[in-house]
């Protein structure tokens, strides 16, 4: 069990600042001060120091804020491990990431859950990155994510290829993206850095030698939703998985410079891995999401 200090010394940690400190986490002052000075006594150093008016943390105080999110990362664990050994086998949770495309995700589930009313199923949605710590955490079993960003910590299971590439609204007539260069006079729709489809986009950017600012110009957005009714409305092209796209009144650039096939896998939990139940799911869902 972790010392509820530990708490909150990580949010001042991130604040660096007793006051916001105190109200995040409904405390008065004086007793985040408490807590502080408290865990600078057990642990025989001085844990933040001021520089002027700014709150720092001491080398003492970076060690510790390591080894406390560590801490805490492995409490949340543990907390899911112990809820998870009172739940039925026939119980799943899982990731399916927003660039994944959710439509087709759902769609898959559904398909799943007519064949099996009796199946517990909770698919959590988000970002793959978010997923994938989710799953490492315990939270999830297991999550559909880009082989790149598989663990060494989480076993793998295959789960297909799905091909990603340039898109343009269907309406835009065909001679005006045929070339490389008409496609750089159009505007750049990307996410935010922090997304796996972008991740794969700057991948492809990198060995073609090419970056954003070679666009006409470029609107980035954290919206999987908006970024895809854009390049359907026309107002620049986008980089997506395939199944991202169903649905939408686009069509695929054919420059296979601009396209690849990226492999795709289930990251899991070993025990969800080996379960029977898990890898009926894992070709049942992979047929239904794939069309195979």
């Amino acid at each position: 069990m972790l010392d509820f200090r530990i708490a909150t010394f990580l949010q001042l940690c991130e604040t660096k600042s007793y006051t916001k400190t105190a109200k995040l986490l409904g405390m008065t002052q004086p007793s985040v001060t408490q807590h502080i000075k408290y865990l600078q006594k057990k642990y025989q150093c001085r844990l933040f120091i001021y520089e002027g008016k700014t709150l720092r943390l001491t080398p003492e105080g970076e060690y510790l804020r390591r080894q406390a999110e560590q801490m805490t990362k492995m409490s949340r664990r543990i907390s899911a491990e112990l809820q998870r050994i009172g739940e039925l086998e026939s119980s799943i949770r899982f990731g399916f990431p927003t660039e994944l495309g959710e439509a087709q995700g759902a769609a898959a589930v559904s398909g799943y859950l007519a064949k099996h009313p009796d199946a517990q199923i909770i698919m959590q949605t988000g970002k793959m990155r978010d997923l994938v710590a989710m799953t490492e955490d315990g939270v999830l079993d297991f999550t559909l994510t880009d082989k790149m960003l598989a663990l060494p910590s989480l076993t793998t299971v295959n789960a297909g290829k799905v091909s990603f590439g340039c898109y343009v609204s269907a309406n835009l007539p065909e001679e005006e993206t045929a070339r490389f260069k008409q496609v750089l006079q159009q505007t750049l729709l990307t996410r935010e850095e922090t997304a796996a489809d972008r991740a794969v986009t700057d991948q492809i950017f990198q060995r073609r030698k090419l970056s954003n600012s070679e666009f006409a110009s470029v609107c980035e957005t954290n919206s999987e939703e908006l970024l895809h009714r854009m390049t359907e409305a026309g107002q620049g092209v986008c980089f997506a998985y395939d199944t991202a796209m169903k649905g939408f009144s686009v069509r695929k650039l054919p420059l296979g410079e601009l396209n690849e096939e990226r492999s795709i896998v289930y990251l899991c939990r070993k025990d969800a891995a080996e379960s029977e139940y898990c890898k009926q799911f894992f070709e049942e869902f992979r047929q239904a999401w794939l069309g195979d």
